[in-house]
């Protein structure tokens, strides 16, 4: 795998971490009589100079419309069992990264609690009410998941199934039925 200044490679727990951080854009969808925020997933930026870049939550764009915010301290991990999700996600037609939202009930505010590549993951938290953003993969995430499958997945070896032979197993059951008949008393 090449190695960049910003990858953590653990090989004790066979998994790589990726530093990251997530620009949500706010929008205020209006009616009549109220209006209520929606979010979108902006971007997703990748590099270790993003590691703390400010206050969680912290808006980026004074002024302007739509609101973005910017959270930052996130990872995305890579590891070696979930390589064939990985690889699906490759050969897909749009490999994507997934942000799981925490709604505060309170005061109806969001920000971000797990950044993702792996689409099992997420759909598991849809499933659970959980509110998922998406955006195409950066570059650089993409590079990375790519050569953690070139170097960690072996595709299963594929193994043909044997044929049953029908005619042989129908024929074995209409003697086995017959016997059962014959035991039984039945003789019609």
């Amino acid at each position: 795998m090449t190695k960049v200044d910003w990858l953590e490679d653990d090989a004790v727990t066979s998994r790589v971490s990726v530093p990251v951080a997530v620009v949500l854009e706010k929008r205020l969808v209006e009616g009549k009589f109220w209006s209520l925020p929606s979010w979108s997933l902006s971007a997703v930026l990748v590099g270790s100079g993003l590691a703390n870049t400010g206050a969680e939550g912290e808006r980026v764009n004074e002024g302007k419309l739509p609101e973005q915010f910017l959270w930052s301290g996130f990872r995305v991990i890579f590891y070696k069992d979930a390589c064939e999700r990985y690889w699906h996600a490759l050969i897909g037609e749009r490999p994507l990264v997934y942000v799981v939202l925490r709604e505060d009930e309170a005061d109806g505010t969001v920000e971000p609690a797990i950044v993702t590549i792996d689409y099992d993951e997420a759909v598991a938290h849809t499933e659970t009410d959980g509110q998922v953003l998406t955006a195409d993969i950066p570059p650089e995430l993409y590079q990375t998941m790519e050569s953690f499958v070139l170097e960690h997945y072996k595709p299963a070896e594929f193994k043909k199934r044997k044929r049953k032979q029908w005619s042989d197993s129908d024929a074995k059951d209409r003697e086995e039925k017959a016997r059962r008949f014959r035991r039984r008393g039945y003789h019609g």
